[in-house]
């Protein structure tokens, strides 16, 4: 079963070590905060409504729309407080560098797969309310597997390609809106993370006041600006980490920390470990 290295109440950094996947149907709380995974996620929403914010877009959440989020792709889950009390979501985990070569004899759901996997790729969604029946049961199937920890190499392959064969050809934009102000925010984190800055900054160049952006921020969001930009920040140094040999304090530049001593602060609270033992704990 998978792991959480993050001890902090901001992050889910997933690492399955010895499983493929992880496999779960459950009520899930009504917010969520902005996280990312390593590995890839698969969210299906089986009832409640909301709103999923993923990297610098909003999708609107309702009952049979799938979501597949990248490895390292920032993301949100929030519930409107009418549906709450059922929010429902089956949700999986994948090793995508695990289960990729199980593709291997089936190059077209390989090369979907690769692209769905592909850091830096926009999260997927569908509509799939249609097949809510068929997917029912073959969540209910797998769901029975995974509490009996049968979802080996075989089951596991079986359970993506059934999947796999029910989606769209390509994925598709929708109920997006890039025009929240939270998005524009978002938007200008990304392109400027690298450099220390400020709230004056950011609403400078918005051409809106400090404490409108920040009001907005957080009714749209759930969160404060601050907060968005430390996770923001710490994605970006975790995928350094990973990727890079550069030094520790080289990446603290590159994410916007001039202090390197309050980056590996920053970092050991909000990931749980230092810098350098996140590192070595990459190939674990």
């Amino acid at each position: 079963m998978p792991t959480t290295t993050s001890s902090s109440d901001k992050l889910e950094l997933i690492s399955l070590k010895d499983s493929l996947i992880s496999f779960s149907r459950l009520n899930a709380n009504a917010v969520r905060y902005h996280h990312w995974h390593q590995c890839l996620e698969v969210l299906y929403v089986e009832d409640g409504y909301g709103v999923v914010i993923a990297d610098n877009r909003h999708y609107t959440m309702r009952p049979g729309r799938l979501f597949i989020f990248p490895p390292f792709t920032l993301h949100k889950v929030m519930v409107e407080e009418s549906t709450a009390s059922h929010y429902r979501r089956t949700i999986i985990h994948v090793d995508q560098n695990a289960v990729l070569h199980m593709f291997d004899a089936f190059p077209q759901h390989q090369q979907k797969f690769q692209r769905l996997s592909a850091r830096g790729s926009e999260a997927f969604v569908a509509d799939l309310l249609v097949l809510h029946d068929w997917l029912n049961v073959l969540f209910t199937h797998y769901s029975v597997l995974a509490q009996g920890y049968e979802l080996d190499r075989e089951n596991v392959a079986t359970l993506l390609l059934s999947l796999f064969s029910m989606l769209p050809a390509q994925a598709r934009r929708v109920q997006e809106d890039e025009y929240r102000l939270s998005s524009q925010v978002m938007l200008w984190v990304d392109e400027n993370y690298e450099h220390k800055f400020s709230l004056d900054n950011i609403a400078a160049d918005l051409k809106k006041s400090k404490s409108y952006i920040s009001r907005r921020f957080h009714a749209e969001t759930g969160e404060k600006i601050n907060e968005y930009i430390t996770t923001y920040r710490l994605r970006k140094a975790c995928e350094f980490l990973l990727r890079s040999e550069l030094s520790v304090h080289e990446i603290a530049t590159r994410v916007g920390f001039s202090d390197a001593t309050y980056f590996i602060s920053t970092f050991r609270k909000g990931i749980g470990v230092a810098p350098l033992q996140y590192r070595k704990n990459r190939d674990k």
